[in-house]
């Protein structure tokens, strides 16, 4: 795959001269109408049709080593399928989207983003109002609804920043409607996820009481069915080996695994959490670890746990931002590659990474493993935006679908303006997006084959209303909470 862009010297003096036109009109605020496909009424909801688009000239970054990149490329979206990818593509029909001045390339997936929190970012800060704590007063006293608005903040967000695919690691589940709340907000705003079923700030508070296995069942009867495509899938999010004792953790494990759930645990988090259990090596002694478990963090783990997941191919999610806010440590994303891990990135939560900004989350992740490494030829760029797009498709069990624009998947792509104050001038495709981007350069997103932000602005969602509710439920519980400030 090539890892860097021959641009030629008549469109590099274009996209210079072009900085000061566009790059401020360019902004979220765009008044520029959408294209046709991306016509929606935000008043209902409705979402824009999954109809027949072409992107065309636009530097294509594939993610298929066999595809490699495209300086001038073209690609062709069809009832939400990726029928071609090259260059002066043939699609008689199809609505044309300018990719000049763009950079097309799959989705951002995350791995492990705790939605059910977004609404609260604007209170965790240090001390007694460190993420914990705060979580822990909130939590209990949220309403289904309160879920269903947060959640929708954080969808929104992520969407507007270039993430097509989220992981809801939803553990604030205190009875059936609150599961509910989460996929219908994942539903409504037509993002594709895992959704992983957990436990409640409630439960947490129980460890010898196991996970509601009932409703779990009814979630995945009711949601999914006898089907195991769409897009959405299930998950468990386990508090696992030391937060309960083993006879309740393992019958939990066997219960997810009996109805084919993948397994995600945060394990090796902070130096608190090794004093008194080191999490992955009692799961590696009961044999539960394997390619169906995700374990979340690992910044702690001992050479020896590095190993043990390596040896039974349990993937690693990483949070750079919160590795750094809570002072957990710096990961060991390098020693975990060179091991064959299988490794993504992470949101984990707004309320202390500040956003769902994957551009953040890959610049922070490389500058942490530059000073954890002290090799700053460990890891390059090009290796964090694998992490970002493929890799995170394959930790979630998707890259079949997505993570690549390989002709065949389904069309999660977004299109990042080249132009722009930021960036400009542009040379390199990946120093591009990991060193220099920011959401503000996301002109497209498409989801499934849905156009749901065009031209910098969002088209399905009104953002002003998500706004207004999740303030408004965020208010109501922490009135209800007593706090916090």
């Amino acid at each position: 795959m090539p890892k860097t862009n021959t641009i030629s010297r008549r469109n590099f003096l274009e996209a210079v001269a072009a900085v000061g036109s566009l790059g401020v009109a360019a902004c979220a605020t765009s008044a520029r109408p959408a294209a046709h496909l991306s016509a929606a009424d935000r008043r209902t909801g409705k979402l824009p049709a999954r109809g027949e688009f072409i992107v065309r000239n636009a530097y294509v970054v594939t993610m298929d080593p066999q595809l490699g990149d495209m300086p001038d490329g073209d690609v062709h979206v069809r009832n939400g399928s990726l029928v071609a990818v090259g260059p002066n593509l043939i699609a008689p029909g199809a609505e044309a989207i300018d990719g000049r001045n763009r950079i097309a390339l799959p989705g951002f997936v995350d791995t492990h983003f705790h939605l059910w929190g977004s609404f609260a970012r604007g209170v965790v800060a240090d001390g007694d109002f460190d993420y914990f704590p705060v979580m822990s007063r909130l939590g209990p006293v949220m309403t289904p609804e309160d879920a269903y608005n947060s959640a929708r903040l954080g969808i929104a967000e992520a969407i507007n920043s270039g993430l097509t695919t989220i992981h809801d690691w939803s553990h604030n589940i205190m009875s059936a409607p609150y599961a509910d709340a989460d996929l219908r907000a994942l539903r409504d705003c037509a993002i594709r996820a895992r959704f992983s079923y957990g436990y409640s700030r409630n439960l947490q508070q129980k460890p010898k009481e196991t996970a509601d296995f009932k409703d779990i069942a009814r979630v995945k009867r009711e949601w999914w069915g006898a089907s195991k495509e769409g897009m959405l899938t299930m998950g468990f999010a386990a508090r696992g080996a030391g937060d309960t004792p083993p006879e309740v953790y393992r019958k939990e494990w066997e219960f997810a695994r009996s109805l084919g759930l993948p397994i995600t645990q945060h394990a090796g988090r902070s130096l608190g959490e090794i004093k008194r259990f080191r999490r992955i090596e009692m799961l590696y002694k009961d044999k539960l670890l394997g390619p169906d478990v995700q374990l979340i963090h690992t910044y702690n783990a001992s050479a020896e746990e590095r190993g043990m997941i390596a040896e039974t191919q349990t993937h690693v999610s990483i949070a750079p931002f919160t590795a750094s806010r809570l002072a957990s440590g710096l990961p060991y994303l390098g020693d975990l590659l060179d091991r064959g891990v299988q490794c993504s990135l992470s949101v984990d939560t707004t309320t202390v990474g500040g956003n769902a900004d994957m551009f953040g989350i890959m610049r922070l992740m490389l500058q942490l493993n530059h000073l954890r490494s002290m090799n700053v030829m460990e890891v390059q760029p090009r290796r964090i935006l694998e992490l970002a797009t493929i890799d995170g498709a394959k930790d979630l069990g998707i890259a079949d679908r997505v993570g690549s624009l390989t002709p065949g998947k389904r069309a999660d792509l977004i299109l990042v303006r080249t132009n722009d104050l930021n960036v400009a001038p542009f040379i390199n495709p990946a120093l591009l997006l990991v060193q220099q981007a920011q959401p503000y350069n996301v002109d497209t997103v498409v989801v499934d084959g849905r156009i749901l932000k065009h031209q910098g602005e969002l088209v399905a969602l009104d953002a002003e209303e998500i706004i207004r509710q999740a303030a408004e439920s965020f208010a109501a519980a922490r009135q209800r909470a007593g706090g916090p400030y």
